[in-house]
């Protein structure tokens, strides 16, 4: 249960890390997919460099940042609420924090945390770090990366919370009685590991199945 929600390392990395390395998929339940980076499974990145070009789609949750860090250049994007892009302009320094993904061997990051960099010496201090300067990680803000850490773990609660309601809403609604159809709820929920949330809701007692393949809410 612990090992479900052990969020996975940020690695700081190059832009051309994630585009030279291979990228696996994982099967399996709770397994991420990952960049295979030296020795490293690289499951999710840390990432400093400048925005080169914006794209927002109209009325759709779908926003895409192009960002340069010197070694090469990346997609950033977003399908979801909660992560603004409209405050972000073509020549900010950004930090991002996200997940790799590849479609159509085209590499890109889906973004979890995006914060503007307004002093760009914290960009020269990350080439540095990745230069292998050792000495320069004293001068990265401890208060900075705790409060970093506080607003992804507020909004990954915030996303389990909104997913876990969606389904209890969705279960009640197909529900005429006889229970839900589990099958019906995965393919309205339309999410990627619908069936795996399902299952871990199960587990942890907050839905139940009144019979083979029919879901209940604990009212």
């Amino acid at each position: 249960m612990e090992n479900s929600k052990k969020r996975q390392v940020a690695y700081k990395v190059r832009v051309n890390d994630i585009l030279k390395g291979e990228y696996v998929k994982e099967e399996g339940e709770w397994v991420p997919n990952y960049i295979k980076i030296g020795d490293k499974k690289v499951s999710r990145v840390n990432l400093m460099a400048v925005v080169v070009s914006k794209q927002n789609l109209e009325n759709t949750n779908y926003q895409s940042l192009l960002i340069d860090d010197g070694s090469g250049k990346i997609s950033i994007r977003s399908f979801e609420e909660g992560i603004n892009f409209n405050n972000i302009d073509v020549g900010d320094f950004v930090l991002v924090i996200g997940r790799p993904r590849e479609y159509f061997n085209e590499k890109y990051i889906v973004s979890e945390i995006l914060k503007r960099i307004d002093d760009a010496r914290w960009v020269e201090v990350r080439k540095l770090e990745l230069k292998g300067k050792g000495e320069t990680r004293e001068k990265i803000s401890t208060e900075e990366s705790e409060v970093m850490d506080k607003e992804e773990e507020i909004r990954e609660n915030r996303i389990e919370d909104d997913i876990n309601k969606k389904i209890f809403d969705l279960i009640k609604e197909i529900d005429n009685g006889e229970g839900a159809d589990i099958q019906e709820v995965i393919t309205k929920l339309n999410i990627d590991k619908g069936e795996d949330i399902i299952t871990k809701l199960l587990r942890e007692g907050e839905v139940f199945e009144i019979k083979s393949g029919r879901l209940k809410v604990l009212e």
